[in-house]
């Protein structure tokens, strides 16, 4: 049974429309509708769009391509998955979905055409696990008071995923990620819930949230690792509240935590324009002595000019280009850019998504700082990561396979 129940496929060949619907029909959507044209998809959306779960489009179309048609999904109501399906060359594809991401659209594959199951199935069935998630984790509908309960209650908790010196092995730090574990052990999906809080304008409770949950946990891994640097996501809503940094600074104090022990992560596509209350924000952060990342960078609209704009002191390549550098050309010469570029600025530098011995070596040649990846570890509970502290005092060791 697909997650997907209302889908709406967009392709100005009517076979292609057939072959898509009878594919979803087979995987159980209750309704699948197609537009020949993304003018008509958009009326279509303009009217039913919040009840419309997957967009699939093609990106050749007469009047309006498939680009134009991204651009033109803001303006619904439209707040469900997205894929491209196209015969274009395979790199253009690979823009076209950076451009979804910039669009804030939710995007979850890419599928060059001819189509076949299997490449349909890689995107809309392994896509977030989906084969191997029972029905109760797929989709969630959340409520204001479900979410208000989860976070008195302590369903919504912190899980730790490591962060290592490339040079020496030993746990430098970790990033503190939110995740909701039911009473009943079912866990609702983190891009479902943050969806949720960003769409609620609750984004700033979360973020405190997670952050006292952060401030009780951090004692107990600092007895064991006393310059261990635990690092807090910061939304696009937060760094656009100016009592930001004394509310933090002020939680810190009655717990006795300091500032060496905790850091801050700034998505770079969350900052599109520099604007005065994100400049002073992120540099009253700075002046605190905290440290600040500009996360998954490469991914953004920015880019070079994110790093002169913004008082950063971290700078963390995204998995994208760090999970292909050995066999991507254009991946590797951007991770080398990006360090590159960090080492001129004195930016400590973080390889995000290292999953395998070669690409650990590759980050260590290029001289990357700190790994983060399922070849160290996967995001832990607290006790898990705390183990894991205690475990490996000298640092981890990998050795090849």
């Amino acid at each position: 049974m697909t997650r997907y129940q209302s889908v709406l496929i967009v392709d100005d060949d009517p076979t292609q429309i057939t072959l898509l619907t009878s594919y979803f029909i087979a995987m159980g959507a209750r309704k699948v509708d197609g537009a020949t044209n993304a003018a008509e998809a958009v009326s279509k959306l303009l009217e039913h769009g919040p009840d419309i779960d997957l967009i699939v489009t093609d990106l050749q179309m007469p009047k309006m391509d498939g680009l134009e048609f991204m651009r033109n999904i803001k303006d619904t109501e439209f707040a469900g998955k997205f894929a491209i399906v196209s015969g274009v060359k395979a790199d253009l594809i690979g823009h076209a979905a950076r451009l979804a991401k910039m669009h804030s659209l939710d995007f979850i594959g890419q599928i060059k055409k001819p189509i076949t199951k299997d490449s349909l199935d890689a995107v809309f069935l392994k896509e977030h696990g989906d084969k191997d998630k029972p029905t109760s984790e797929r989709g969630s509908v959340i409520t204001q008071d479900a979410f208000s309960l989860a976070m008195r209650t302590g369903e919504i908790i912190a899980h730790y995923q490591p962060k290592v010196s490339v040079k020496t092995g030993k746990i430098e730090g970790a990033e503190a990620l939110a995740r909701w574990i039911r009473s009943d052990g079912t866990m609702v999906p983190p891009e479902d819930f943050v969806r949720f809080a960003s769409n609620a304008g609750r984004m700033n409770e979360l973020t405190f949230h997670l952050f006292d949950t952060v401030l009780k946990d951090l004692p107990r891994f600092v007895d064991h690792c006393p310059e261990l640097k635990v690092a807090i996501n910061l939304d696009a809503e937060n760094i656009r509240n100016r009592a930001l940094p004394d509310q933090f600074f002020d939680r810190m104090n009655m717990r006795g935590i300091k500032p060496k022990n905790l850091s801050f992560e700034v998505t770079e596509s969350n900052i599109l324009d520099l604007d005065v209350t994100t400049l002073e924000v992120l540099s009253r952060l700075r002046v605190f002595d905290f440290d600040v990342a500009v996360d998954d960078f490469g991914t953004g609209s920015s880019n070079i000019q994110t790093l002169r704009d913004f008082p950063y002191s971290e700078l963390k390549i995204d998995k994208t280009f760090i999970s292909d550098a050995i066999t991507n050309a254009f991946s590797k010469e951007t991770v080398k850019a990006a360090v590159g570029l960090a080492r001129q600025l004195d930016m400590n530098i973080v390889a995000e998504g290292v999953e395998d011995i070669a690409t650990w070596e590759m980050i260590q040649e290029l001289g990357v700082d700190q790994a983060q990846g399922f070849l160290v570890s996967k995001a832990m509970p607290r006790d898990d990561f705390l183990r894991f502290i205690t475990e490996n005092p000298e640092g981890i060791h990998l050795r090849a396979a």
